[in-house]
This record gives C-alpha cells, structure tokens and sequence, in this order.
C-alpha cells in the first residue's frame, strides 16, 4: 500500500480496506510518511463509494479469504471506471508445500492447514468469475518462491510459523507441531529442505 501510496503522490489518492482495526492500524504506521493514502474498515462485498470512483484495485492474498469472491468482484468492478485496471495475487494452496518434514507428518499438518481459507485454488477459477463480474483482457502470471534453506531470513521459516500456529488450532497437537518444525530445521542441516508457494497474478480492465 505504501508503494502504491507513493506512486500516485502528490494528486493522487490511495485508499486500502479491512475488516481488521489492528491492520488497518498496522498500515497507517507503515504508510506515516505517505499522507495521500487513506484506510477505512470496509468489507470487499459493500463498498461504501460511488459507481466508477476508482481507477485501479489490487489485493494481496485477499480474495482466497473471501467467502462470495463473486459479489467481491462485482463490488471491485461497481467502483471502477470504465477501463479501470485490476490486479490481484491469489495462491495455489494446494501447491503450497514443505519438504523435509517425515511424510506422514507433513501430510497432516499440509492437510490441516487447508482449512485456514475457503478458496485453495482460486487462481484457476478467477478468468470465469471475473469475466462474469465485467473485468475483461484477463491475463495470468505466476510469481513462484522456491526455497532450498530453511532459516530466519527466508520465507519458508516464516511460513512454516503461521502454518504452525494455524493447524495447532485444527487437531495438530503442539509436541507434533513443534516436531514437525524440528524435522524442517533438522531437514535443511541435512540439505533435504525445500518449500515451494506460487502466488498468481491476475490482471484485467473494466468493460
């Protein structure tokens, strides 16, 4: 957001939503020297603006969450302009793994993990239900992250936190939990860690 903020300064406006006051708190410190943007709490299903207001959305890691991304779309589109840029990242959560872990294990706490989104695989889905919501030019990439250590500076080791402290409220219990991180640490002293995530971007227009 403040990237985004920075961008359109100094007539711009920039102007980011959730339904989380501890977020939306989180943004306004991060974007303190950006005073073009704006934060309110709003849902993505009933936006409080005006038909065509906007001229460009993007959402992180959102739309998964959502539970009707069809309404969310079809709101996203309502307060966009005619010719209006769209840009959102989604995973693959199916493809979302850890390698290094015993199997089995693995397996369970992969499998539990699903349940933190209604939407394991919304990429595949979002060129019908944007084309159906009026985005149109509808074009994909991928934005994979690959990686073979398993430290505090990369992004598996965070991951493999918000994985943990997620499938401990799923039926994981917490000596497996902290195993399963264990066997990862262990896995990457061994040179057998990998993690592997593909993040879709998914881009359109207004029609």
């Amino acid at each position: 957001m403040r990237d985004l903020a920075l961008a359109v300064a100094p007539s711009g406006r920039a102007v980011g939503i959730d339904v989380s006051d501890d977020q939306l708190e989180a943004a306004r410190t991060l974007c303190a020297d950006a005073p073009c943007a704006d934060f309110f709490n709003a849902d993505v299903c009933e936006l409080a603006w005006e038909d065509g207001f906007f001229d460009a959305a993007s959402s992180i890691q959102t739309l998964e969450y959502v539970a009707d991304v069809d309404r969310a779309l079809k709101e996203v589109r309502r307060v966009l302009r005619l010719g209006g840029r769209v840009a959102f990242i989604s995973v693959l959560w199916d493809a979302y793994q850890f390698h290094g872990a015993e199997p089995e294990l693995n397996g369970r706490v992969l499998d539990a993990f699903r349940a933190h989104c209604p939407h394991q695989m919304l990429p595949l889905e979002m060129p019908k239900r944007m084309l159906n919501a009026g985005l149109d030019g509808v074009s994909q990439r991928p934005l994979t992250i690959y990686n073979s250590s398993f430290h505090e500076n990369t992004y598996a080791y965070c991951a493999s936190r918000f994985v943990a402290a997620f499938v401990a409220t799923q039926g994981i219990g917490e000596d497996e939990v902290r195993d399963w991180l264990d066997q990862l640490s262990r896995s990457d002293q061994d040179g057998q860690f990998g993690f592997v995530s593909v993040p879709v971007l998914t881009m359109g227009t207004a029609t």
